[in-house]
């Protein structure tokens, strides 16, 4: 394929993070050895990146939330990705982003050269759907590792890809005004050769989330787009500094959605059927919720628009709200299997009681009768204990019904 010429006033250094949310098997302590098709990353990659992110964290998040280790960052390596053609990222460095909950991301960087702005060959990288595309190629060797991990070969969450635009040689007002549409379209990873209505594009443009000059953030339920006119650093292999508090807001919201989905399976099964297993998952919930609420309370700190609309677009709200019915109808269940208990033994007292007193009765009635007869007044006893507390089962259990 010959090189991808590109007029001056529409070149686009376009990059991409893939984020996939998963579930892992168990306490997380680093990836196996050996790693088929993964290769070590160059020099002080991994480092470096990771040391960036983790100053733009404690910055935003703050030094008590880092210091609580809910989060670790692992890199993992780089992946080829050859074939795709001369314009497409020829590489893939991942990482694995995983929470003290069970739930982790899958964080995986593609680089591509600069090229001209095309929404339709972007969206065709982005499809997980494509049978021979990018996302395929990239799981070929990142299924291997996920199964070790995971136990699954593909993700089991949501899958949101964050595009990262940046224009060298043309002011972002006047790429916005020639290419809103195809810019909303690439939001939408809308596939669609039919024109967005001109109102949605203007409403989709207009919920632009970055306060500085020369810069757009936008957010939708399939992707989130990042663009600007300017970098103010281009170290290489390096994410722009100005991308990180999106692309961390983004990874909490995920962190979100991940631990809430895996509550609501929990309590999606069978309930346990004693009253001490229920409240052993009552408190399991908690717990996990606990850690919902750690990683949402920071992040609202620094991006309170994002973090809003982020909860309502990725379904994060309406997954708490379906988990805590379903832990108010395990309180329920405790409640009423809790006063269940409390009644079948106020039941069985009753009966144990009422037929010792009867019992007691006999025994004082055959004594007189049978002053030397021991075993006789023992029959007695016996028989009017069981005789009456027989009858009062009867008697009682119709009431329980």
């Amino acid at each position: 394929m010959p090189p991808l010429q590109t007029a001056p006033g529409e070149a686009v250094e376009p990059a991409f993070v893939l984020l996939f949310s998963i579930r892992l098997k168990g306490p997380f302590k680093g990836f196996p050895e050996p790693l088929p098709g993964v290769a070590p990353l160059p020099g002080d990659a991994a480092q470096a990146y990771t040391a960036r992110l983790a100053e733009f964290e404690q910055r935003l998040l703050g030094k008590a939330f880092l210091e609580a280790r809910r989060i670790t960052r692992w890199p993992l390596g780089r992946i080829a990705l050859a074939g795709l053609g001369d314009d497409a990222p020829d590489q893939a460095d991942a990482y694995l982003l995983s929470h003290k909950s069970g739930v982790a991301l899958w964080e995986v960087w593609l680089l591509a050269p600069p090229q001209s702005f095309d929404a339709s060959r972007w969206i065709a990288w982005l499809d997980a759907e494509a049978e021979d595309g990018l996302i395929a190629r990239l799981w070929q060797v990142l299924g291997a590792v996920n199964q070790t991990i995971t136990g699954k070969t593909a993700w089991t969450g949501l899958y949101l890809p964050l595009m990262l635009l940046r224009l060298r040689q043309q002011a972002l007002a006047d790429f916005v005004d020639r290419n809103g549409p195809d810019l909303v379209r690439l939001l939408f990873l809308d596939r669609s050769h039919r024109a967005l209505k001109l109102e949605v594009v203007a409403q989709e443009l207009a919920r632009d989330y970055c306060a500085r000059q020369g810069g757009m953030t936008l957010l939708a339920r399939r992707s989130g787009i990042d663009l600007r006119d300017a970098e103010e650093d281009s170290a290489s292999g390096l994410p722009p500094k100005s991308a990180l508090p999106f692309l961390i807001t983004l990874e909490l919201l995920l962190l979100e959605h991940a631990v809430l989905q895996h509550l609501y399976d929990r309590l999606s099964r069978h309930l346990p059927k004693s009253v001490e297993e229920l409240i052993t998952l009552k408190q399991e919930v908690i717990d996990g919720l606990e850690e919902y609420y750690g990683a949402i309370t920071n992040a609202t700190r620094f991006s309170d628009a994002v973090t809003a609309d982020g909860e309502r677009l990725l379904g994060v709200e309406d997954i708490y709200d379906a988990v805590m019915e379903r832990l108010e109808a395990v309180s329920f269940a405790i409640t009423t299997r809790s006063q269940r208990h409390m009644t079948l033994m106020q039941f069985w007292l009753t009966i144990v009681f009422g037929a010792s007193e009867i019992g007691f009765i006999a025994t004082s009635i055959a004594t007189w009768h049978y002053r030397t007869e021991l075993a006789a007044v023992l029959a007695w006893t016996v028989g009017a204990a069981l005789v009456s507390g027989l009858g009062l089962v009867l008697l009682l259990k119709e009431k329980l019904k």
